[in-house]
């Protein structure tokens, strides 16, 4: 009996160790994802073995992928055109399937409080419609959510592993960003595709929180030293490249068509740091997601009392926001000036926020000509006699004040204190502005304080920002 298994053992060692495989991946990568469509995708993750086989069932095609010493893989494959469900089965002697796959638009969704909002509404704090959208919301319609949980981490995060991707149910629409959902929505209206939409934000969050530690290099008067300490940061949502390293970060390899932000208002008392750090900002996301012409719509903070109602902090960081669009290519801004709330910070007209967001990414990213998304813009000012003549840009169909008077316009003169102004839409794109007291005008502003009910919009129904002709920035 013992020389049959001394015999037995000598056999089993001719033949080499069948080790099975053990697939890792990241949760981004999971059941119920959308990938982005006609584009080239990447997947990656980790393995044991040196070869894993990759088939995916919109092409029917195999691929091969090659692990590293470390056991990392990453391979490029293409999608087709919008569609699903489909599979992705990985193999490297363990078999993992992920079902429920679509390939459509997908879209990262960022900031703070008012992008974090959820559709069901904060405690006190309703959203307009949000029963009607979470009871409406059916499992069968391709929107998929994936909700980014806090993490801040003072180094890169090379991987995230708090979350998975879910389907368009009641449960979960109630609980994702309201602004997030209303965009995705009104674009699957439109497009007719599935959407994907990854939503990362924090309230409070500054926007130096989201930003690399190499892009803040050249922002001095911003400390990194947390980033090299042990212990406690008490606000890590104010902690400069914290978020960025485990909320944007650990996402860089998954393609996306573009980004919504609705952030700004914990930069509020730097508005020229700000205008400067969005432009930053945004190379760094673009060099992130390796994408140099990425598509950047975001948010105009909207308007609310702060300290007082006529204080102009809010107005100095809206114009930094409109000047952002001017000066960056490939971004435009949502404006709020109209729906706002004079007591609570979080206005609830998400519905209305996500869909201007929405008509911009339609009209500029996709295409779609008859949509016209942009506000009319301030352009130029002609002073004639006593008045002064304001020229607007983006006004395809004019402006309109729906018939009733404009109350928001200011006027000065020489000693730049502004006076209440009498003002009156002309030639369509135009708006007349006038005090009889004041015989040599100099500048106008418009809206120009913390809390107003705005009152000037193109006929798209597009608010127009507040502004000031004299801006020194």
């Amino acid at each position: 009996m013992k020389r049959f298994y001394y015999l037995l053992l000598s056999l089993i060692s001719l033949y080499p160790t069948v080790c099975m495989g053990e697939i890792k991946l990241p949760s981004i990568l999971g059941n119920h994802m959308v990938l982005q469509q006609q584009s080239t995708v990447k997947l990656w993750g980790k393995s044991n073995q040196k070869q894993i086989k990759i088939q995916t069932s919109w092409d029917h095609q195999t691929y091969q992928a090659k692990t590293n010493p470390s056991g990392d893989w990453e391979i490029e494959i293409k999608t087709g055109s919008a569609g699903g469900p489909y599979t992705i089965k990985f193999n490297d002697g363990d078999v993992v399937e992920l079902e429920d796959i679509y390939l459509g638009e997908v879209w990262f969704c960022s900031g703070q409080s008012n992008m974090e909002m959820p559709v069901k509404g904060f405690y006190g704090q309703p959203v307009f419609h949000s029963m009607e959208t979470i009871s409406n919301a059916q499992a069968d319609t391709p929107i998929r959510l994936f909700t980014v949980n806090r993490n801040p981490v003072r180094q890169k995060q090379d991987d995230y592993h708090m979350s998975a991707w879910v389907t368009h149910t009641s449960e979960q629409v109630a609980d994702f960003s309201a602004v997030a959902y209303f965009f995705g929505q009104q674009l699957y209206n439109t497009l007719r595709v599935p959407i994907g939409l990854i939503h990362s934000s924090w309230g409070g969050s500054n926007i130096q929180s989201w930003m690399s530690s190499e892009s803040l290099q050249m922002y001095p008067e911003i400390s990194q030293k947390h980033l090299q300490e042990n212990g406690e940061i008490k606000s890590p949502n104010l902690a400069a490249a914290m978020l960025y390293n485990g909320m944007a970060y650990p996402f860089r390899k998954f393609k996306i068509k573009g980004v919504i932000w609705y952030q700004g208002e914990s930069n509020r008392d730097k508005p020229q740091q700000y205008l400067s750090l969005f432009k930053t900002f945004v190379q760094d996301w673009r060099n992130l997601f390796q994408n140099e012409d990425l598509p950047f719509y975001y948010v105009q903070i909207a308007p609310f009392r702060y300290e007082k109602n006529d204080g102009i902090s809010s107005a100095l960081l809206r114009e930094a926001q409109f000047l952002g669009q001017q000066q960056i290519c490939n971004v435009k801004m949502a404006v709020t000036m109209d729906i706002g709330d004079e007591y609570c910070i979080h206005p609830a007209q998400k519905q209305k926020v996500g869909q201007r967001l929405a008509y911009l990414a339609l009209n500029h990213t996709y295409g779609e000509k008859g949509i016209k998304g942009d506000s009319p813009s301030y352009k130029s000012q002609e002073i004639k006699e006593n008045k002064i003549i304001l020229s607007f840009d983006e006004v395809s169909l004019g402006l309109t004040s729906y018939n009733k008077p404009l109350t928001l316009f200011e006027i000065t003169g020489e000693d730049g204190v502004y006076h209440p102004a009498q003002a009156r839409i002309v030639n369509y794109n135009q708006v007349e502005v006038w005090n009889d007291s004041i015989k040599n005008p100099v500048a106008v502003r418009y809206a120009f304080k913390n809390y107003v009910i705005g009152e000037l919009f193109g006929t798209n129904g597009s608010a127009v920002s507040s502004f000031r002709t004299d801006a020194n920035f």
